[in-house]
């Protein structure tokens, strides 16, 4: 919308400069000049300053979580760039203070180090973190005088109180006869509540078991944002068969069942 608004006003000042008589061309002149000031700059504040925040969905308590913050300012200098958690302020980079570009709160909720910072991005690393460092982050970019156009953009991490253990998988065993159905289940290692429990997936390797003593690799996939753990399971069959795979869940537990006719 702003860059048409933009457009509509340059064209209406070069309509005007054709119907004038010869003698108020220079008053004319003038305000094409000013219509043409006035679109570039309405075209360059359509431009975004904010660029991306990346914050972990997850993490955990005495653990770490990495932050960033990337922003694009081609058109324009950096007067501050601010990072807030839950409203409060806990690191301010401001590049004109040439003592102290860096100031860090201290906080009982995590340890704040700054890994990276260019004209383009800024990376910090969150240690030592606290249940309490869940919430909201926010990342605020101030462009430098005479506009001090401000954006920001915000994401949630939620901190765990315990790290995230392997599933368990139970009811297989080492070797199967040719028609017997195999059953394997998947379960959790720990109690997970609410809308942070994480899914379990299957994924096999070798589904088509192709002579005697051949073997299935089932894995069982633990994933809760960006974290993932596995366990695995090899099957032996006796005989050759061709198998397939059903999954279900039941009160918790992903199944697979393996089965099929011997040849």
């Amino acid at each position: 919308m702003p860059n048409s608004l933009c457009y509509s006003s340059l064209v209406f000042s070069l309509l005007i400069w054709t119907s004038v008589s010869p003698h108020h061309q220079v008053k004319m002149q003038s305000a094409y000049i000013g219509a043409v000031l006035i679109f570039q700059c309405a075209t360059g504040a359509a431009r975004d300053l904010l660029r991306s925040v990346d914050v972990p969905h997850y993490s955990f308590a005495g653990g770490k979580a990495t932050l960033s913050c990337s922003y694009d300012l081609s058109a324009t200098r950096l007067y501050s760039l601010k990072w807030y958690h839950n409203g409060t302020e806990f690191y301010r980079y401001v590049p004109t203070e040439r003592e102290q570009p860096i100031n860090i709160q201290p906080s009982h909720k995590f340890t704040v180090n700054e890994l990276f910072r260019n004209d383009q991005r800024v990376t910090l690393s969150l240690s030592q973190l606290t249940v309490s460092a869940s919430g909201q982050y926010r990342c605020e970019v101030i462009a430098e005088h005479p506009s001090f156009r401000t954006e920001a953009a915000k994401a949630t991490m939620v901190v765990l109180k315990e790290r995230l253990a392997p599933p368990v998988l139970v009811g297989g065993r080492e070797i199967y006869e040719p028609t017997e159905r195999i059953k394997i289940g998947c379960q959790l290692r720990q109690p997970f509540s609410g809308e942070h429990k994480p899914s379990l997936q299957w994924f096999l390797e070798g589904s088509k078991v192709a002579e005697a003593g051949g073997s299935l690799e089932a894995e069982c996939r633990l994933t809760l944002g960006e974290h993932s753990l596995s366990a695995y399971k090899t099957l032996r069959v006796r005989v050759r068969m061709i198998s397939y795979v059903d999954n279900y869940h039941s009160a918790g537990i992903m199944c697979v069942y393996v089965g099929g006719v011997s040849r």
